[in-house]
């Protein structure tokens, strides 16, 4: 898939969690890491929905970075 599509999905995602995408606590090369954990989970578990995906590691990267 492709890494801009990737990218306003997790934007998205954002939105839902700080109402902003201003607030949002990633930098670029967070962004770059998060884009690429998506990447290699959609590749692995294809039977899955890509908005589930993306929901959860971003979920899990926001979890663990607090």
């Amino acid at each position: 898939m492709e890494k801009k599509l990737l990218r306003k999905m997790i934007d998205r995602c954002l939105v839902d969690y700080f109402g902003d995408l201003e607030l949002s606590p990633l930098t670029e090369d967070e962004y770059d890491d998060l884009v690429e954990q998506v990447a290699l989970d959609l590749h692995a578990q294809q039977e899955e929905e890509v908005f589930a995906i993306v929901h959860d590691k971003v979920y899990s990267y926001l979890s663990a970075a607090q």
